[in-house]
């Protein structure tokens, strides 16, 4: 090959450009910095605020809308005879508290055999491992099935997440933006010293 074939690039060979100017900066202008590790930096914070601003917010209306609080109790008739097993408690009805009251005779009623127990629990650990309870004549084997306990972290969890999602599209959106301004700025350039 001869040296006017020589097709390599020129170091001093002014950058592509259109009607309007440069398309995008030189090769040697650009930052690796800006173009390889604020994206992925980026998108590392996008990935971490997600789950942290969503855990955040849920924290902060999960007992307003009800979705947490109340534990839930089940009521099982014990059939006339049955001994239930040694290791079973017997937890009698004078003890419960209303709200445990209120839900042992609408689990009665209901159904499903299942309540809300909308209240104070005074029995809350005998009922966790389960209990036997006589309440009118009856024997029912009572014990809470759901505990319906609430999410807790920092509520300031939201905005952190939210913060660190808003860095990271900024990191994301970095070089796009920072050709869109080198090539303004070599175009003012250029405009100068024409």
């Amino acid at each position: 090959m001869n040296a006017g074939h020589d097709t390599s690039s020129d170091s001093t060979e002014p950058p592509a450009t259109d009607e309007t100017g440069p398309i995008e900066p030189t090769a040697s202008s650009e930052s690796l910095v800006l173009t390889y590790a604020a994206p992925f930096l980026g998108v590392l914070l996008i990935a971490a605020g997600i789950p942290l601003s969503i855990t955040g917010g849920y924290v902060v209306i999960q007992d307003g809308i009800g979705l947490c609080g109340d534990p839930s109790i089940t009521v099982d008739p014990v059939a006339e005879g049955e001994t239930p097993p040694e290791t079973v408690g017997t937890l009698p009805a004078a003890t419960l508290s209303p709200a445990e009251r209120a839900a042992l005779e609408e689990a009665i009623d209901s159904p499903l055999r299942e309540a809300t127990v909308d209240g104070e629990m005074e029995n809350r650990e005998t009922l966790l491992e389960g209990a036997v309870v006589e309440y009118e004549g009856d024997r029912y084997y009572v014990r809470i099935t759901s505990r319906n306990s609430c999410l807790e972290v920092a509520p300031l969890l939201f905005p952190i997440g939210a913060i660190a999602i808003l860095i990271g599209v900024i990191g994301v959106l970095t070089p796009p933006i920072y050709r869109k301004m080198a090539g303004f700025e070599e175009r003012m350039q250029r405009d100068r010293t024409d």
